[in-house]
C-alpha cells in the first residue's frame, strides 16, 4: 500500500458546480482503481492539497493524469511513501472545503489557514503536514 500527498494550485477561480464535477469524476475513477483519499481546497488561495491511497504504479498513473489537468498548476509532491493501511479507506474521495470548516475544530493548523499551503509552508513545516491530514480525517468522520 502507498500513499501520495501533493498540493497545486487552480489556474482560475473554482465554483462549487467545478469541485463538485472533480469530487464526481474522481470518485468514480478512484473506485473502479481502489484508490481512497481525501481533497481539500481554499478557495480564498484557490489551493488544492490531495492525498492518494492505493497501489503505487495507480497512484503515480493517477498523479500523471491529475498533472495534465489544466485547471490546476504547480502540483508539488509532499510525500509519497509506504503504508502499512489507508487512512481514508471508506472514501474513495473525502473533500473538505476550508471555506466551510469550523476552523475553530482545526487544532494546530492555524499557520496554513492563514497563509495558504503553499509549497514554501508545507517545506518550512512538513512534521505540520501529518497533523494537518490527521485533523482533516477526525473532522470528516465527526461531520
Amino acid at each position: 500500500m502507498h500513499t501520495l500527498f501533493y498540493c497545486s494550485v487552480a489556474n482560475q477561480e473554482m465554483s462549487d458546480a467545478d469541485i463538485l464535477d472533480i469530487l464526481n469524476v474522481s470518485r468514480k475513477n478512484n473506485s473502479q482503481k481502489n484508490i481512497t483519499g481525501i481533497l481539500v481546497f481554499q478557495k480564498r488561495t484557490r489551493e488544492f492539497m490531495q492525498i492518494l491511497e492505493g497501489k503505487k504504479e495507480a497512484i503515480f498513473d493517477l498523479f500523471n493524469t491529475i498533472q495534465d489537468d489544466l485547471r490546476h498548476t504547480s502540483a508539488y509532491i509532499v510525500y509519497d511513501k509506504k503504508i502499512e493501511e489507508r487512512m481514508f479507506q471508506n472514501w474513495s474521495m473525502a473533500f473538505a472545503n476550508l471555506e466551510t470548516v469550523d476552523k475553530s475544530k482545526l487544532e494546530g493548523v492555524s499557520e496554513f489557514l492563514e497563509k495558504g499551503f503553499t509549497t514554501e509552508l508545507l517545506k518550512e513545516n512538513s512534521e505540520n503536514t501529518s497533523r494537518l491530514i490527521k485533523t482533516f480525517k477526525t473532522f470528516i468522520e465527526n461531520d
